[in-house]
């Protein structure tokens, strides 16, 4: 008898009883098996996820599973549950996690201690899989289709993190693999259109350099730009590692670090065959904010597109990522086209993939089929942090622990950029591996001095200003920037301003709307017309706009630095510029770590009054004490790394949480968000190139904040199941997601 893994679909897609377009069973985890090696020979996993993918299925093998293929009203089973076992049976512990969790997540150790209790009892294997045959009964059928398992490696080492982190690796490959060849089997026209161009690192940094020659100017700006370039492109011949990249902003850090990448990967990629295992495969730029990723992501797909196509770069955040709904007996692939969909998340083939700290890290520690399925092609790729120093300080031991794994086992190059470089130095104490990053710049502190635009203004002791004194002082400037601590103390200080000249970003716009303010206010700052932005700490982290004057509310010190990088940025001024810090009566900053390390700026200015606020040095003195009263002692203090070398990967994804509070995407009927959300109403669901779009007319709630607006019907669910709604309230052409009878709102 053949046993089959799925049926087959006719084009209108109703189910095609003619068996002869099945998928059997023995070519699916073959197929599987092949796929899965081959994605985890870059990661030296390549046995473990071959036998991983011929065991994913095995309980397929059962008479009940193959009765339901062709009667869907008979109650299915847990098919995984068997191949899981006999991984466990072969001393195979990462590869069972790996099939036991490759329908529903990666298990805690707890509930995978209980699924091994229960298939060793003959009594219990029916209660745990829904299927009476046994496990010998299923292998005899796995070996007369001349199905063979590898040789096992050695079990590794003690290194339960480490191990973790293997884990999710190997679940990364088996899970990828699963999905494409899936989906090759009831949609081959859509697997067809996945190939991607391999990265051209040599050509690419000829247009980068191309690039950056012609934009060069003469100047004092432009010449420390240069230098910076060299530096990058000299460390680039260095082995693989980590670096540390510290410059000051408006510095040209982005495109310079684009071009180390690009040379590193042409320099060590030389001399290999272009199938070996070892080369570099991939870029990977890490932003903390999506207010600033279609920047940079534009900048890469101006450049490299129009000779590359437009699959060589990717834009990934989290504004629309739906992820999978539970799983359970009885819900197998054969009827979840939908679920198919939503596993459509993007598994990074791209060349260059520009995405955030929370979509990077989120996906490093998650346990999901849909939120791990891109890690296998983080290895053997350079990854560039920007603006590290945003990373929570509470999580630094387990999120470093990670990237130095990255760069031990998997053959990353990882470079941390920054103008305020963080204390990391201070943290090692708290780390169980070894963090020495290499510098790239060759002389950061004379960099800093020849870089100095600005000068930073601060308050006298107990001095404070309404928001209407604020306006004022905004008003008497032709153009100015204002930074303010919460969205709501923005909505506030722009009311005040003349309606003529004012200008508003916050996280309330969606990407698109952000972009075209930022054209007007870039295109009036350049013609010297009147222009007075009032902006979130959105706009502090690699936002390209040059203003004379620029306020910032009291703050978190790099939060300070980096309004000022937004302040004479390109040297235009012959005098360093003024940044006017202020305390405000009326505006608050937000609670928990933001506030602990605005009263550590304080407390740190009050007793280095004359620090030279521009110097690298400085930067690393303060976060070294604000590491003292936020950072870990330890890493038995990190929830994540405790949660991880327990094996217990549902908490661990849980407790990493890089911006502190979960969110969940909204979209909003601004411009194209219009047709997306009639789109969605009419047929339920995003394709993946429809999620893409609709990422740059979104939004992203907190819990807190999302609770608020469901309550007052302010959402709509268009397509149940999923985790993103529609913002069916009032969308203002200023201020982006609003409610207009609750000023105070902060939606």
């Amino acid at each position: 008898m053949i046993c089959y893994a799925h049926t087959a679909q006719k084009p209108d897609g109703s189910p095609d009883g003619d068996q002869t377009k099945w998928q059997p069973l023995a070519e699916h985890l073959r197929g599987v098996a092949a796929l899965a090696g081959e994605f985890a020979r870059p990661l030296g996993l390549e046995t473990e996820a071959e036998l991983a993918g011929l065991l994913h299925d095995l309980g397929k093998y059962s008479q009940r599973f193959q009765e339901r293929l062709r009667n869907p009203k008979i109650h299915g089973i847990k098919h995984w549950a068997f191949g899981a076992g006999q991984a466990q049976a072969m001393k195979a512990a990462q590869t069972a996690y790996a099939v036991d969790g490759h329908h529903t997540g990666l298990p805690a150790f707890g509930d995978w201690r209980q699924t091994l209790l229960k298939l060793a009892d003959t009594n219990l294997v029916f209660e745990l899989t829904g299927c009476r045959e046994s496990l010998s009964d299923l292998l005899a059928r796995f070996y007369a289709d001349r199905l063979v398992f590898p040789s096992i490696p050695p079990v590794p080492g003690k290194d339960h993190f480490a191990n973790a982190l293997r884990t999710r690796f190997l679940f990364s490959c088996l899970v990828d693999a699963d999905f494409l060849d899936t989906e090759r089997h009831f949609d081959a026209e859509t697997g067809g259109r996945r190939a991607v161009p391999p990265l051209q690192a040599e050509q690419n940094l000829e247009i980068l350099l191309a690039h950056l020659n012609a934009k060069s100017t003469e100047g004092p700006i432009n010449r420390l730009r240069r230098q910076l370039l060299a530096d990058c492109l000299t460390a680039a011949e260095k082995q693989p590692g980590l670096f540390t990249l510290t410059a000051p902003t408006g510095s040209g850090k982005t495109l310079s670090s684009l071009a180390f990448a690009l040379k590193h990967i042409a320099a060590h990629n030389a001399n290999l065959p272009v199938d070996d295992s070892r080369r570099f495969r991939r870029i990977i730029v890490v932003i903390p904010y999506t207010s600033i990723i279609e920047q940079t992501a534009r900048v890469c797909r101006e450049l490299f597109e129009p000779i590359f196509g437009t699959d060589y770069v990717l834009e990934h955040h989290s504004a629309v990522a739906p992820r999978e709904f539970s799983d359970d007996i009885g819900r197998d692939a054969e009827e979840e086209r939908l679920r198919r969909a939503r596993l459509a998340s993007e598994n990074w083939a791209a060349p260059i993939i520009v995405t955030t700290s929370v979509q990077f890290f989120e996906s490093l520690f998650n346990h999901k089929p849909s939120g791990c399925r891109k890690l296998h092609n983080m290895a053997r790729s350079v990854v560039i942090f920007d603006e590290v120093q945003t990373l929570p300080s509470r999580l630094v031991p387990s999120l470093l622990s990670g990237v130095k794994l990255l760069t031990r086992d998997y053959g990353v190059t990882a470079v941390f950029m920054t103008a305020t470089q963080p204390a990391f130095a201070a943290a090692k104490a708290a780390l169980p591996y070894v963090w020495n990053p290499v510098e790239i710049s060759s002389n950061p502190n004379a960099m800093a001095d020849l870089m100095q635009r600005t000068r930073i203004e601060l308050p006298e002791p107990e001095q404070k200003l309404s928001w209407s004194e604020l306006a004022a002082k905004l008003v008497a400037q032709s153009q100015t920037l204002c930074v303010v601590n919460t969205t709501k103390d923005a909505r506030e200080l722009f009311r005040l301003l003349p309606a003529e000249d004012r200008f508003h970003l916050s996280a309330r716009m969606c990407p698109a709307h952000r972009q075209m303010k930022l054209r007007v206010i870039r295109e009036r700052l350049a013609e010297g017309m009147p222009c007075r932005l009032v902006s979130t700490q959105l706009i502090e982290a690699g936002v390209d706009v040059d203003f004379p004057v620029a306020f910032r509310a009291l703050g978190p010190l790099d939060s300070i630095i980096q309004t000022a990088g937004r302040c004479n940025r390109e040297g235009r001024h012959c005098q360093p510029c003024p940044v006017v810090v202020f305390r405000t009566t009326e505006g608050n900053a937000p609670p928990g770590a933001y506030r602990t390390a605005v009263a550590k700026t304080e407390e740190f200015l009050f007793h280095h009054p004359n620090a030279p606020l521009h110097q690298p040095e400085v930067y690393r003195q303060y976060f070294a004490e604000l590491y003292g009263l936020l950072g870990p002692q330890s890493v038995e203090d990190d929830p994540v790394f405790v949660a991880s070398k327990a094996f217990d990967f549902p908490k661990a994804a849980a407790e990493c949480r890089v911006v502190g509070e979960e969110t969940l995407g909204v979209l909003v009927k601004w411009e194209d968000g219009i047709q997306l959300t009639e789109k969605l109403h009419r047929q339920k669901h995003f394709t993946a190139d429809e999620c893409r779009r609709a990422q740059r007319f979104s939004i992203n709630l907190y819990q807190g904040e999302f609770q608020k607006a469901l309550a007052n019907g302010w959402l709509i669910q268009p397509a149940p199941g999923w985790d993103f709604y529609v913002w069916n309230s009032h969308y203002d052409e200023d201020l982006g997601a609003c409610h207009p009878e609750s000023v105070d709102l902060v939606v």
